[in-house]
């Protein structure tokens, strides 16, 4: 059922209504009570004050005064009035009822719902008023003092009717809209979006469906980026592969050059086991492998990537130069990073290798890091002499299976910057790649670091 949340809503804010209601009505009994009800307050205050007027006028003017008087009165006011005049010495017996004040005036009323007078005239004569409220007595409220009117319980049944139906309505439709997008969500439909459909709301629910048009906006980007990745990964193993069956066939047709398709068996083989490596360690970093907790020697790990890309340096007589700014301890604690070791390792060592890749004997690869206290981070800086690349096409970079131009060692796979990139993202960093002036590319590195006790 798409509207429980609108019912629980709706009956909850109902029952809450009646109750307060009701209770405002206890208390009000307990402390004083309501305005009196019109039936009781005319009985003990208007019906016995046209009979208290139509006997002084009797006093005065008699019988035909009195008539004169009550030609004025509403129609119901005469009707309820009655005038008998009594005879000399006749002895006309009244209804006595208790004192207003008393707890049993009203069931004496209720009993004999009439009220008397008896006064002499003007000329001695003896006149007996009645004033008949048996009309009224049918209309008396005849439950306990603590029983709630129907009127006031209907009044807050429907005041709680109309507000809760509204809330609810205001509450559910957005969620009810929320829920449809996670359904054409699931159904495949990742263009769908919430924005136009929640229209102008100002509140949490707002922000929920922004947050889901950020998850939908991410997800679509995901799933498109896995089917390109997916396209892009049956595109490199199938030139290997199809290398590699050629030599298959080539060693069948021509066995005695067996041995140069056996070579080039091994070299595609070799290919294609970096190329696997490449894709798990890019697996890894986008399940959240950085996040584990391990400590790390910064300097320590850029230390033996540097080593490493030196001695492959050595190959191409492209030289390295390494430049490590002041890590001395601040106030008895020095900096460290936390995150996967192995994962910033091979961003970096990527990084270095696509560097090298670009740059001709004699060219210089430089490797920069300095502690940027204030920011509290480290800033790495690799420059390579290159040919660099148009500058429209730096960002695209990152993306998986984007090559530069192949150079001196060839053109890899493209995985490298993209690993790179998440690895140090994932680790709070950020990474940035920009052109030289003087020839060549700048990467520009930044990873967060904290400040812990140095071991003596």
């Amino acid at each position: 059922m798409k509207s429980r949340l609108f019912w629980k809503i709706l009956i909850g804010f109902v029952v809450t209504f009646i109750a307060i209601t009701m209770g405002v009505w206890f208390v009000l009994q307990f402390y004083g009570g309501p305005p009196e009800p019109f039936n009781i307050g005319y009985l003990k205050n208007t019906a016995p004050g046209y009979l208290e007027t139509a006997a002084k006028v009797a006093q005065k003017d008699g019988v035909a005064g009195v008539q004169q008087t009550i030609a004025n009165w509403p129609e119901t006011e005469k009707k309820r009035l009655k005038i008998e005049l009594g005879r000399d010495g006749d002895s006309i017996s009244v209804v006595r009822h208790p004192e207003i004040t008393s707890p049993d005036w009203l069931p004496s009323m209720i009993e004999h719902p009439v009220l008397d007078r008896v006064v002499n005239g003007p000329s001695g004569e003896t006149i007996r008023l009645t004033y008949d409220v048996s009309d009224i007595i049918p209309d008396l409220p005849s439950g306990p003092r603590f029983r709630v009117p129907n009127p006031l319980l209907v009044l807050g049944a429907v005041g709680a009717i109309i507000f809760s139906a509204g809330l609810a309505w205001y509450l559910t439709r957005p969620i009810l809209k929320i829920s449809a997008g996670f359904e054409q969500l699931s159904q495949g439909n990742l263009d769908y979006r919430l924005g136009d459909a929640i229209g102008q709301r100002r509140d949490e629910i707002t922000d929920l469906a922004r947050d889901f048009d950020v998850m939908a906006d991410r997800l679509q980007r995901l799933v498109a980026a896995r089917d390109r990745l997916l396209n892009d990964v049956s595109h490199e193993l199938r030139s290997p592969l199809a290398r590699m069956q050629l030599a298959v066939g080539l060693a069948r047709q021509k066995p005695d050059k067996s041995e140069a398709s056996l070579d080039r068996i091994e070299k595609e083989t070799v290919r294609l086991d970096e190329l696997v490596g490449q894709l798990l360690t890019l697996s890894r970093v986008e399940s959240g492998a950085a996040h584990q907790q391990t400590w790390i020697d910064f300097d320590h790990l850029l230390g033996r990537v540097v080593s490493d890309a030196r001695f492959e340096a050595e190959a191409t007589g492209v030289v390295v130069e390494a430049e490590f700014g002041d890590r001395s301890p601040q106030y008895g604690k020095v900096p460290v990073l936390s995150g996967s070791p192995e994962l910033l390792r091979r961003a970096f060592e990527n990084i270095l290798r696509n560097a090298l890749r670009h740059s001709e004997e004699g060219q210089v690869v430089h490797i920069r890091s300095v502690d940027d206290v204030e920011q509290g981070r480290l800033v790495v800086t690799i420059t390579d002499q290159g040919p660099g690349i148009d500058d429209q096409k730096l960002e695209d970079l990152f993306e998986p299976f984007v090559r530069g131009a192949a150079h001196a060692w060839g053109g890899g796979f493209g995985l490298g910057l993209s690993i790179a990139q998440r690895a140090i993202r994932a680790h709070g960093g950020d990474i940035k790649i920009e052109n030289r002036d003087e020839g060549g590319l700048r990467v520009l590195i930044w990873l967060p670091y904290q400040l812990r006790e140095a071991e003596i």
